[in-house]
């Protein structure tokens, strides 16, 4: 039994084998198929090919109605095309001469301020920016109920201003701005 086991398993090796060496080779030969079985038995199976034409076969050229009249640019995955409201932020942060690298904290503060009182970003301006090292994950802004890794955590501290009014944003070296109200 150990013996015919045996067996199987080598004739259903070699029939694999000769599959992957088959695939690997490309087709056959137009007109015949040569199927081995590993040993002395060969079978050649004739398969007749239907006549080929002679008339070479030619695309139509385009005409200028064919072609595109608008060429489309492609959008990255990986870097997002700013909306326009971003395009707005980001241009104004630009001129408020912010501290070198909170450029990208004081944009998230300018848009949450933004959004929080449905005002333009333009009619917000910057009154100070600080660095700072708060003392925790939660900016220096904990809430009740939550937790907060107790990391000395960098960014800055950063004043807006709005119809006459004063806002303070605790933000991260990055995106996360927080209002503060102390």
């Amino acid at each position: 039994m150990v013996y015919l086991k045996s067996k199987i398993i080598s004739v259903m090796m070699v029939c694999g084998l000769v599959l992957v060496v088959a695939a690997c080779s490309g087709p056959a030969p137009a007109g015949e198929i040569d199927k081995s079985v590993g040993d002395s038995r060969t079978q050649t199976v004739s398969i007749e090919q239907p006549a080929a034409t002679t008339e070479p076969v030619t695309a139509p050229e385009p005409t200028a109605t064919d072609l595109p009249t608008e060429i489309i640019e492609p959008v990255s995955p990986i870097s997002p095309v700013p909306t326009p409201e971003e395009n707005t932020v980001n241009s104004l942060v630009a001129t408020m001469n912010p501290i070198p690298g909170s450029e990208e904290a004081l944009a998230a503060a300018i848009d949450d301020l933004s959004q929080q009182l449905n005002v333009p970003p333009d009619q917000i301006s910057l009154v100070s920016t600080e660095a700072k090292q708060w003392s925790d994950s939660s900016l220096g802004c904990p809430q009740e109920g939550f937790m907060y890794a107790q990391v000395i955590t960098p960014g800055y501290l950063i004043v807006l201003e709005a119809d006459g009014v004063e806002y303070q944003y605790h933000t991260n070296q990055s995106d996360t701005a927080i209002l503060c109200k102390e």
